[in-house]
């Protein structure tokens, strides 16, 4: 494994991709930066896709089929999944996915060219918009999952570990609204014990949901109790809507 937590092959493969993307773009390559799973050191083979935003100066269909051949050879190598933007559409983008953005601020590498994070800045109203918007997508989703899986409990076991990281993304963006420092350690767990204590939330049911994403197995105590992970799944569905009021409350800069 390489210092971002890459097997030898993907770590191989992510330097042939870029070396190529260089090559092929040339001077409208503006920069090259990778982002999740990978860039936080938390690769996992086989799951993870490898994020990274291309940034190009022209994003013209004929400078996108220059690059496509080998952004395809990319992901069928390595899940390489591209975001492309023009250095001007970041700031814009940020707007409009507020809380998406400012994570890829917090946790990236520049791997070419210039960083488009540095000087990135969103309006306080845009992100806890976004976090209100997030936060009720995330409730109306698990609902209609749990629909299918309630009674069976490895695929709801499944269902709420997909719940644990973009909730703690959104919980990352709420701290940040009331004036948290950023975590060195973003991992679930340490979102949600940082997010029970400063908001006064489920510890207990945060606490397995971040052991059920850690794992992507029920934790100890629940592993073949399908009322206990209906009762977790009931609690959970209760935070999220908390979350969300506390977020809502935020407007104008109280809580």
């Amino acid at each position: 494994m390489d210092k971002l937590g890459a097997t030898p092959e993907i770590a191989a493969a992510l330097a042939h991709f870029q070396e190529d993307l260089i090559a092929a773009a040339g001077k409208n390559l503006a920069g090259l930066i990778l982002y999740g799973g990978l860039a936080r050191g938390r690769y996992r083979p086989g799951k993870s896709d490898i994020n990274v935003v291309v940034l190009l100066h022209d994003v013209s269909a004929a400078a996108l089929e220059v690059i496509s051949p080998i952004l395809r050879a990319a992901r069928r190598a390595a899940n390489v999944s591209p975001m492309i933007l023009s250095p001007n559409e970041v700031q814009p983008a940020a707007v409009v996915f507020p809380t998406k953005f400012l994570d890829m601020k917090d946790h990236h590498v520049v791997l070419h060219g210039e960083d488009p994070f540095t000087a990135l800045e969103v309006p306080r109203e845009q992100i806890r918009l976004r976090i209100v918007q997030e936060l009720r997508n995330l409730t109306l989703r698990l609902r209609r999952r749990l629909i299918d899986v309630l009674d069976d409990p490895e695929l709801l076991a499944a269902a709420l570990a997909e719940t644990a990281r973009p909730l703690a993304i959104e919980l990352t963006a709420l701290l940040r609204l009331v004036d948290k420092p950023v975590l060195e350690d973003d991992r679930s767990a340490v979102v949600f014990e940082a997010a029970a204590s400063a908001f006064g939330a489920d510890r207990e049911a945060l606490a397995q949901l971040a052991q059920l994403r850690h794992a992507e197995l029920t934790p100890v105590g629940i592993v073949d109790d399908s009322k206990g992970l209906q009762r977790l799944a009931d609690r959970i569905l209760g935070a999220l809507p908390f979350f969300t009021d506390y977020a809502e409350r935020l407007k104008g800069g109280t809580s």
